[in-house]
């Protein structure tokens, strides 16, 4: 998926049947070619905003889901701003 760009949603689950919260961003290559950039779109309102935020802090390993259907875990990080972030592939175990 290194060259996806478009719409796509990052989820967290406490388990195979229970998801903790989903947020829409659009994803595109990072400028390095590692990873992707992600954009939370449309912008989050406050409890939202707390809730990734809080997610982010207590473990970053999520899953995106793009509009084409790829699904992967990846590992989501911010340098301040909440709305962009940076996913990289979560290794397999």
């Amino acid at each position: 998926m290194d060259r996806y760009e478009g719409r796509a949603q990052l989820a967290w689950w406490a388990n195979r049947s229970t998801c903790l919260a989903q947020f829409p961003v659009r994803v595109a290559a990072a400028p390095d070619g590692d990873g992707w950039t992600a954009v939370v779109s449309p912008p989050l309102e406050h409890d939202a905003h707390e809730a990734l935020q809080l997610l982010l802090e207590s473990d970053p390993v999520c899953t995106l889901r793009t509009s084409d259907g790829f699904v992967t875990t990846v590992t989501a990080e911010h340098s301040g701003d909440l709305t962009r972030l940076r996913l990289n592939t979560f290794p397999d175990t």
